[in-house]
């Protein structure tokens, strides 16, 4: 059930129990639902609920059906159909005009019909930034990210007329070739979305239970392809004209050919084509492509200067000649473009001062060696030089004069006029730049310049019959309901435009593939119901594909791409099975063997070092090292310093648990019996027998509230230590004798001074501090924090007094007894000695305090206190030869300030409410500190007030 709200957020119009979630890739996402009321319902634009984690929001008028009169029944206004879009129909109400971001120093002049130069996608997404940056600020502001190193078309055209955004969108796919996807207020420009991190298949539990093929009924399918590019810059009869070395021309004299070709052509073959390797399977499928500019969608190829470098010049054997450390690029301009003086272009653009009759001057551009006389490769039309980018990108000028000097050339161009601008360019703020790339247009390039163009025209070629030269499907798949209720982080992950991990061995499909359309139907069933159309790519291995992918980072491969986030989700997902990742947590199935060992964290050596390391021969250093079972060492040095929680015993009987197996009855009940196997050395024998009486501890880090919460010893054996659990048994047989590492135990029952019934456990430490029945295991020690005592004749679980054979430390616990012991001392049955008995009087020395019984100072009161002095129980509050007293409210100075003032302190004082200092108002407690000294003693005491 989901509550739609209003606008503010604040006031629940209703609550929606059916929805159907319609999702398309580069298209609409919206969620239609139909609402039946009692009551007429006063909804409004703004309007919204959210659906996983996505807003969306009603913005038109709904239409009612009115069935019967307010509450005569549920139905009886009916709101059917009720659309709810996403934030992405904001993009259909805000206008494309004719926009650019601040400061980016391009002209634009704010109308809806324009037409501009993208040297870039940037260019366009910058524009559509640009643009809903005027109508979305605040919590509304849409983002547009841009992905270009995945688009390879550059330097394109556009023209816009009355446009929205949603419209300008169009763009990216008819003029550069590239996906996005948008996700909340973010647009993602040059790429599908992220790889769902799960693998879909077909059969029970897999995830998907149909899956339908459709094959595109309108694709022509090729596998060979015959390649044609451009007329332009290309000489008259340039094929025709091609001899061999008897000069024979290639082709003959009625075989006309004014169209750049394939490189074969026509030395090697008058039917140049390019043949998919799929022909052997889908048998000869012919057709052309031109790639002339006749083709929006497709590129013009022409001999020109674009990517040519002085290297490849060189390597043609074609003389080129360039300055030392240049780049080699010939298709940039050397120098910003200047006045036919030579001078920096200083003009507005606009020359309003120019006189009449008086022509627009025309400017210079200087070139590189490009490696021919320009005026050797005139046509009969004006030569051009064409800027690809910089701040004239996509404008034309025409070349009157060309002439070399030195290893450069030098250009006289025309100004070309705006008539959208009114200003000449190039002019001051917007010039031709160094590195601005450029191309010629209108004359006949060199060989070496054709030749180059037509590896160009092959590339393209080959890249047009990659996209068509297979059988392309869709899948229209339906996801099993119940696999995705077994996996909920699935639910909000499916999005249309993320790429499915789909893997069917009889459609041969083992990769991802973009979700085109999603349809999710909740509120009909117990769980939702999902409808997933799939837009076919090629069909390649799992581990081709990642590698296709993370080649496409470099080449970019257009709405084929992949960015860094996808390609991570493909190897998380993929790769994972094979591979360890560097990044996260993972898990590896079989052994890693690591031939130079490891280090943990940033490491250095020593005992003050930190980090950990373990070398090829398996040497280590660590900070601290927790084991759960057993350490088994040769040698063990630790600290001289031993700290242990529990007791330490000494006994005839105990061990290690290696496994125990407690005994079940037939219905699966745990009972008070079980079977324990130790964990013995080679060589070692059990010390355990028949009837041993045995107590072990231990840590339940599986059930905690099977752990003791405090320390509790009665004195007769009924041991708690805080945080572990303890366990008393008799050993009941020794099942495997010549090692005695295999027993059958029983728990001690419940009495009233034991009411737990816990098992022993593996890697469990336990004592047999007596025996039942062989008085010869009768004896033991144990030591606890403040005794030890020395136990005999122990023959039940707990102990009488004819147990104590000897107590040392704290005796107290010896008056469950009868006997009534105080202090630190020793019993003792016997005392046989040779030496002396002598009684010592050394008592501490204390200080007692008397405050009247009251600890608190009120304003305007005095509490007056009295200290004395005692040695044990005697009074010697009358040797004392110094008294001092001291305070500490926080404030040091003003504690110094009042000891001194109190520095005649003999043991009595009056303390006032001020003398508590600011704590007085701060309601904290101050804290007096009173010595006392005499001839051989100090003593010290502290009250708070």
């Amino acid at each position: 059930m989901w509550k739609v709200y209003d606008k503010t957020g604040t006031k629940v119009r209703c609550e929606v129990r059916k929805v159907q979630y319609s999702g398309t890739f580069m298209g609409e996402c919206f969620v239609n639902t139909t609402i039946n009321s009692e009551l007429p319902i006063d909804f409004e634009i703004g309007d919204y609920f959210i659906y996983r984690n996505e807003q969306f929001t009603i913005n038109y008028d709904p239409s009612v059906l009115k069935k019967a009169g307010a509450r005569k029944n549920g139905e009886a206004y009916v709101y059917d159909g009720v659309k709810f879009n996403s934030y992405s129909d904001e993009l259909t109400r805000c206008d494309f005009l004719d926009y650019v971001l601040a400061d980016n120093f391009v002209h634009f002049s704010s109308l809806p019909t324009f037409s501009f130069f993208a040297s870039s996608i940037q260019d366009l997404a910058d524009r559509i930034q640009a643009n809903l940056d005027r109508v979305y600020t605040g919590d509304q502001k849409w983002t547009v990210e841009v992905h270009p190193e995945y688009v390879n078309t550059t330097n394109v055209n556009i023209d816009a007329s009355k446009l929205k955004v949603w419209a300008a969108l169009d763009f990216i796919k008819s003029k550069f070739d590239a996906n996005f996807i948008i996700r909340g207020r973010k647009i993602i420009i040059g790429t599908a979305g992220v790889a769902i991190d799960n693998v879909f298949q077909y059969g029970k539990g897999k995830g998907l239970f149909e899956i339908q093929r459709v094959a595109e009924s309108n694709q022509q399918i090729i596998t060979r392809l015959r390649v044609y590019g451009s007329t332009r810059n290309l000489p008259v009869r340039y094929y025709n004209k091609l001899s061999d070395a008897s000069l024979t021309n290639y082709l003959p004299n009625n075989m006309a050919v004014q169209n750049l070709m394939l490189p074969d052509f026509p030395k090697r073959t008058l039917d140049a084509y390019i043949d998919s390797p799929n022909i052997s399977v889908l048998g000869v499928r012919e057709d052309s492509v031109y790639f002339d500019g006749s083709d929006e969608s497709l590129p013009e190829i022409y001999p020109s200067m674009e990517g040519m470098t002085a290297e490849q010049l060189i390597a043609a054997g074609i003389s080129c000649s360039i300055d030392t450390g240049d780049n080699g690029n010939l298709d940039e301009i050397v120098t910003d473009a200047t006045e036919k003086d030579g001078k920096a272009i200083s003009d507005d653009g606009t020359w309003d001062k120019l006189k009449e009759g008086e022509n627009i001057p025309p400017f210079l551009l200087t070139l590189k060696d490009v490696g021919f006389d320009i005026n050797e490769y005139l046509t009969g039309e004006t030569a051009t030089i064409s800027m690809e980018d910089g701040m004239c990108g996509g404008r034309e000028f025409e070349i009157t004069k060309c002439e070399k000097k030195g290893n450069k050339y030098i250009l006289t161009c025309n100004r070309v006029y705006d008539d959208g601008l009114k200003l000449y360019f190039p002019y001051k703020d917007y010039n031709i730049k160094a590195g601005d790339k450029f191309v010629f247009l209108n004359i006949d390039m060199p060989e070496v310049y054709i030749s180059a163009a037509a590896q160009r025209l092959l590339k393209a070629g080959k890249e047009y019959l990659a996209k068509n030269d297979y059988v392309r499907y869709t899948y229209e798949v339906k996801i099993d309901e119940i696999y995705m209720a077994r996996h909920p982080q699935l639910y909000s992950l499916l999005k249309e435009g993320d790429l499915m991990l789909f893997t069917e061995s009889d459609f041969k499909i083992d990769g991802s593939i973009i979700i085109d359309s999603l349809r999710i139907t909740e509120g009909e069933g117990l769980v939702p119901t999902y409808e997933v159309t799939l837009a076919n790519e090629k069909s390649v291995g799992t581990l081709e594909k990642i590698q296709n992918a993370i080649d496409s980072i470099g080449g970019g491969q257009g709405s084929s791409g992949y960015n860094a986030q996808q390609i991570n989700s493909l190897i998380r997902t993929f790769g994972s099975k094979l591979f360890l990742s560097k990044i996260s947590d993972d898990i590896a199935q079989g052994v890693i063997q690591f031939l130079k060992g490891a280090v943990f964290g940033e490491f250095a050596e020593g005992i003050s070092g930190f980090g950990g390391k373990i070398d090829q021969f398996g040497s280590a250093w660590l900070d601290s090292l927790s084991v759960r079972k057993f350490l088994e060492v040769p040698e063990l040095r630790y600290n001289r310093i031993s700290i242990e929680v529990g007791n330490r015993w000494n006994a005839p009987g105990g061990g290690v648990v290696e496994s125990v197996v407690p005994d079940t009855d037939v219905d699966g009940n745990i009972l008070n019996t079980g079977t324990v196997i130790l964990h013995l050395q080679d060589k070692e024998i059990g010390k355990v027998a028949v009837d041993d009486i045995c107590q072990g501890i231990f840590h339940d880090g599986m059930a905690l509230d099977n752990n003791f919460s405090d320390d509790y010893d009665d004195g007769i054996g009924n041991f708690q230590f805080s945080g572990f659990y303890t366990c008393y048994f008799r050993i009941t047989d020794i099942l495997e004798v010549g090692r005695n590492s295999k027993f059958r135990y029983m728990l001690r029952g419940v009495s009233d001074r034991w009411r737990f019934l816990f098992h022993p456990c593996e890697a469990m430490h336990f004592v047999g501090y007596g025996n039942f029945t062989d008085k010869s295991r009768q004896t033991s020690r144990y030591s606890t924090r403040t005794y030890e005592r020395y136990l005999r004749g122990v023959n039940d679980w707990e102990f009488t007094s004819d147990n104590i054979g000897a107590q040392f430390g704290d005796l107290s616990n010896l008056s469950v007894f009868g006997m009534n012991m105080e202090g630190y001392s020793a019993y003792l049955n016997n005392i046989y000695m040779t030496g002396v008995i002598e009684q010592l009087e050394n008592y501490p020395v204390r200080i007692e305090i008397d405050t009247q019984g009251d600890n608190f100072l009120a304003f305007g009161e005095t509490m007056d206190i009295t200290c004395r002095v005692f040695k044990g129980w005697s009074d010697i509050t009358d040797t004392v030869t110094k008294w001092r007293i001291t305070r500490d409210s926080g404030d040091t100075a003003d504690d110094e300030a009042w000891a001194i003032k109190n520095k005649n302190f003999a043991g009595n004082i009056t303390l006032a409410y001020e003398d508590l200092g600011d704590n007085a108002i701060t309601s904290v407690s101050t804290l007096f500190t009173i010595t006392a000294t005499n001839k051989t003693d100090t003593a010290k005491a502290i009250i708070s007030i």
